[in-house]
């Protein structure tokens, strides 16, 4: 692997629940990443060609296994509605299977490391998406803590064998101008991964909970952070466009990356446009 979490990095994770990577994309990376975006939002909104091509809407399973769904009649989440000049749409999963752009991501040797290093072990890309928002808009529902225990995104801390054993961690690469609150930056709860309770605050909108702070960041920046941590985003309460793209990642071994339980199973031109990653998107699990 060619890095390691640094032993500031560490404690500042286990502490927090995230740590950022400050200038982790250079200028024409970023580009790349909105190119990406754009590509995703061309993509006709049609169940047969969402479905050929392995891409999803955000509504996921519901939209998915329903062609009738409110999705492709132009049903969008407030937060996330089209952008008004291009029509493009506030968020496409499983990006990697209508777009080359993101590749950059799964090929980081940092990330991976990073990531493996959180899972105690081999990890396998479970969902790739963005987000995009156009200002003003309300920040989404601050969501997951650690507690209850969700056993398919739980952080941990194996001391037996000095090691994280993480179940899912996210990198989130900025792309817009994140730096100010007002611009609807990453929301946490810090050390809200190892909570004993569940947060008695409201969790509607970041910006009405005392416990939760903006990680204020610029474009090319990287958050990465563990999903047992509670999070979100701020509101965008001035007319910019706020964009992120998400890479989940988890342990190679496990029941989600069996047949017909992994969040994302890629289609064939995935593999083969990525073969050299192969190990990367397609983990054979635990059998």
């Amino acid at each position: 692997m060619s890095h390691e979490l640094t032993p500031e990095q560490k404690y500042e994770f286990d502490l927090q629940g995230y740590i950022v990577l400050k200038g982790h994309y250079d200028e024409q990376a970023v580009a790349e990443l909105h190119a990406g975006i754009d590509e995703l939002q061309a993509i006709p909104i049609d169940y047969e060609t969402y479905g050929r091509l392995g891409v999803a809407s955000y509504y996921l399973a519901a939209a998915m296994k329903d062609p009738e769904h409110e999705f492709w009649q132009g049903g969008h989440r407030p937060d996330r509605r089209p952008h008004p000049e291009t029509g493009g749409v506030g968020r496409v999963d499983h990006a990697l299977c209508g777009t080359d752009k993101f590749d950059l991501m799964v090929r980081d040797p940092v990330l991976r490391a990073i990531h493996t290093e959180l899972a105690g072990g081999s990890v396998f890309i479970s969902a790739t998406y963005y987000i995009e928002k156009i200002g003003p808009c309300a920040g989404g529902g601050l969501h997951n803590g650690g507690y209850p225990v969700d056993r398919d995104i739980y952080y941990a801390y194996d001391h037996t064998n000095g090691r994280f054993a993480c179940k899912s961690t996210k990198s989130v690469v900025i792309l817009s101008d994140m730096t100010k609150v007002e611009n609807g930056p990453f929301a946490a709860i810090p050390g809200s991964h190892k909570a004993n309770f569940s947060c008695p605050f409201d969790m509607s909108d970041a910006s009405k909970n005392p416990m939760a702070v903006p990680v204020l960041a610029a474009p090319g920046d990287v958050v990465i952070f563990s999903e047992g941590m509670t999070h979100n985003a701020y509101p965008v309460i001035n007319e910019t466009i706020r964009r992120s793209v998400f890479f989940n990642y988890m342990p190679a071994i496990g029941r989600d990356n069996l047949p017909f339980q992994r969040m994302s199973i890629y289609p064939e031109h995935v593999l083969e446009r990525l073969e050299d990653q192969i190990d990367l998107l397609a983990s054979p699990g635990y059998i």
